[in-house]
């Protein structure tokens, strides 16, 4: 809890406690959009919701943890014969307040979400809400990260894995449809900026990214069988890093199949290239999950926090006035509120599955401090990425009475 106080107490310090976008960012970058700031600070608590969670989950915490009533017991159900109560609780508390953590950051976005459905400029007082009120808004999470510590454990622990679960599997689906998008946006860019300028220009830049991220990707593949097989073991491993290899092969061959080509003559390697590299740094860390790299990965959708559409030129500082974030959104709104709340809700949910392992509260002991449930949820992850990418090749065929130009 002290870990909590100091952490949030000195977040309440970010935004000056401005009725706008941070005045202490807007100083340092005087033509600083008022939508790009609101995101970097939403980010930046976000963020610090992070640094909470992982101090939580350091040697020395769960002492100060069991100093608060009651939060050693209940929902938790270890099923092992010779472990203690109170070493389940030295185990498994730092999860709990994970998940606390968590659970306020998510009801907090999830409340902008619904709040904010329907905004379209900066003039609907909503927006207000959205751009400012630093202050009364990390003062909420405070609260409702406070009151959470004291909520009872019984069912609590385990409905909420199952929320967290969904959630951050909605979150990594939302992931690599942006990343099958992103591919595909790629290549038809430079395609028409080929087919429009410099043909040999933009061809030669085609042909230079997708060679390099196959020749990435082999020399991905062989560090993987250096490093994380054996000759007489590691059974488990070979057989990931071999069916997602032969995976990414079929995919790109798909993608230029002539059947493809014909209902999408757009489609070829630099989008196969982008999904097989992906897919194989999904490998790379679900293959470590389990070995002692213990390697961990937090993603995010840096175009949803930072991204702006149709920016427009900022304006310097009045006279006589203190500097200010440009308010870019009088005409429309630069993103979606209501979107990115949820993605932040979304988020935070992902990041406390990730940090707790997607550890089940029923788990026996052993299964708890196993790594293979994280390394499942990557292996589904790469999958699901390959999938997707197939069935946007496949969809023209499928579904010919659908325009998909």
């Amino acid at each position: 809890m002290g870990a909590v106080l100091g952490v949030f107490s000195l977040a309440s310090w970010v935004p000056c406690l401005c009725s706008g976008a941070s005045c202490l960012l807007c100083s340092c970058c005087p033509n600083t959009k008022n939508s790009t700031v609101t995101r970097l600070i939403y980010a930046f608590i976000l963020l610090l919701g992070t640094a909470v969670s992982c101090i939580m989950l350091t040697e020395g915490m769960e002492t100060q943890l069991k100093k608060i009533p009651g939060f050693c017991e209940g929902g938790f159900k270890i099923s092992v014969a010779d472990i203690k109560a109170d070493k389940d609780c030295d185990v498994l508390v730092g999860f709990k307040a994970v998940y606390r953590i968590n659970f306020a950051l998510a009801i907090f976005f999830f409340a902008f979400f619904l709040l904010m459905l329907k905004v379209k400029t900066s003039k609907d007082p909503r927006a207000a809400v959205h751009n400012g009120f630093w202050f009364f808004k990390i003062a909420a999470i405070f609260g409702i990260m406070v009151g959470s510590f004291y909520i009872p454990g019984g069912s609590f622990t385990s409905v909420w894995f199952v929320v967290g679960m969904v959630g951050a599997a909605f979150f990594i689906l939302i992931q690599l449809v942006l990343l099958v998008d992103f591919a595909h946006s790629w290549n038809e860019s430079w395609v028409s900026r080929m087919e429009e300028g410099n043909p040999r220009v933009w061809y030669a830049a085609l042909l230079s990214v997708t060679t390099f991220f196959y020749v990435m990707s082999i020399i991905v593949v062989g560090l993987f069988y250096t490093y994380y097989t054996k000759p007489d073991g590691c059974t488990e491993n070979k057989f990931f890093i071999s069916i997602n290899l032969i995976l990414c092969i079929v995919v790109s061959i798909i993608s230029i199949h002539p059947k493809i080509q014909e209902h999408q003559p757009r489609s070829g390697l630099l989008q196969s290239s982008v999904i097989t590299l992906y897919t194989l740094y999904l490998t790379c860390i679900r293959t470590s999950s389990n070995s002692q790299v213990n390697k961990l990965t937090l993603s995010g959708s840096d175009s949803v926090i930072l991204g702006d559409t149709n920016a427009s030129g900022a304006n310097d500082e009045e006279d006589g006035q203190p500097r200010r974030a440009v308010d870019n959104e009088k005409e429309g709104v630069q993103y979606s509120y209501s979107f990115f709340h949820l993605m932040l809700c979304l988020a935070s949910l992902y990041i406390m599955m990730t940090l707790t392992g997607w550890y089940s509260p029923d788990a026996m002991f052993q299964n708890v401090t196993s790594k293979w449930p994280a390394v499942w949820v990557k292996i589904t992850s790469s999958w699901v990425c390959l999938l997707l990418y197939v069935w946007t090749l496949v969809a023209p065929l499928v579904l010919t009475s659908r325009d998909f130009s």
